[in-house]
């Protein structure tokens, strides 16, 4: 029995790394960078160890934004954090969003997080769960101070914060 739900638990959570794998892709349509980032690879970042970036490289293999080729990037360590447009942020580094803020700021990356509190503390857009559901918190402001612009189509689908 012990076994079985161990196992439940970890198809569980691979189905949540993918399905926050998607949704990463799909922010991608609903975001407007500035145009000098409209050029070459578009870079999504995993910041420390998650298992979403294997589901990110599955998904950049056949996937484009804007006409770009998907490229994912491995930060092991905040000040490795360079060009950009979406950094995920592992759990693990998250603790550390005040120090991450500082080392981007001024840079036009969407700030991916996935922990209670963060669209509040930093971050543009934070995964939580509601109701055995995952949704995602959009702090507008956190977008806005990027220099990015949001669709109200994605807006109207988020818990704004």
């Amino acid at each position: 029995m012990l076994l079985l739900t161990m196992v439940s638990i970890q198809v569980a959570w691979a189905q949540k790394e993918k399905y926050h794998s998607i949704l990463i892709y799909n922010f991608s349509k609903y975001v407007k960078w500035p145009d000098a980032q409209s050029s070459g690879n578009f870079v999504i970042g995993v910041l420390g160890n998650s298992k979403i970036e294997k589901e990110l490289t599955d998904m950049a293999s056949s996937k484009q934004v804007n006409g770009m080729s998907i490229e994912i990037k491995h930060f092991a360590a905040i000040s490795q954090i360079s060009g950009c447009h979406i950094l995920y942020v592992s759990q693990e580094e998250s603790a550390k969003i005040d120090e991450i803020q500082a080392r981007t700021k001024g840079q036009a990356i969407l700030l991916v997080t996935d922990k209670p509190g963060l669209a509040k503390r930093g971050a543009a857009i934070n995964f939580v769960e509601v109701d055995g559901k995952i949704k995602f918190e959009l702090n507008q402001q956190n977008v806005e101070n990027r220099g990015l612009k949001v669709a109200s189509s994605l807006s109207s689908l988020a818990i704004l914060v």
